[in-house]
């Protein structure tokens, strides 16, 4: 995934985006095995009044891992066209936001494998023509890495990493609707 900083004290921390979903705690839950220098932050979009009990517990899981962590707020996101789309731009807005302000150039995200299946399909449906791709391991913004580790993963494997190690997720609905 490129070069990395050593993992010190001076060092810049790396950001996790967590949604408290299996995909992204087992992301967090890797990546506590793998440095101490991380933050995560958990966006709420304001679309759904479940998710406070779904970040409270994202944020419970990530304590336990040892990991600070904050809810980033998105508002002002109404209902209507291409909300996925919108929903999408303004959670990235406001990761890259937290992580300049916190100094981490480097954002891991939890896309695995059946999201970029689910990826390529859709730009498939949407006649994205030859060349057709699906997500970057790693995407470049201005001054924030955007880091997909779990491409090669598939959903399944990362749920029953997450059972033996006897760490608990939370289920969004929206993601079963097609």
């Amino acid at each position: 995934l490129g070069p990395w900083v050593p993992d010190e004290p001076d060092a810049p921390p790396v950001a996790l985006a967590v949604s408290g979903g299996g995909d992204s705690i087992a992301l967090a839950w890797l990546a506590a095995s793998w440095r101490k220098r991380l933050v995560a932050f958990v966006v709420d979009h304001g679309l759904r009044t479940e998710f406070a009990d779904e970040a409270a517990s994202a944020l419970k899981t990530l304590a336990e891992l040892g990991i600070p962590a904050e809810v980033l707020r998105v508002r002002d996101l109404p209902y209507g066209p291409a909300l996925a789309r919108r929903a999408r731009d303004a959670r990235y807005e406001a990761l890259i936001s937290a992580c300049r302000r916190v100094g981490a150039v480097d954002l891991v995200v939890a896309h695995q494998a059946d999201d970029q299946v689910e990826t390529v399909a859709m730009r498939q449906k949407r006649g994205s023509g030859p060349g057709l791709s699906g997500m970057a391991w790693i995407s470049e913004r201005v001054d924030v890495r955007i880091v997909r580790p779990l491409l090669g993963c598939s959903r399944q494997a990362l749920r029953n990493t997450l059972r033996k190690a006897d760490v608990s997720w939370c289920d969004d609905p929206s993601n079963e609707n097609e």
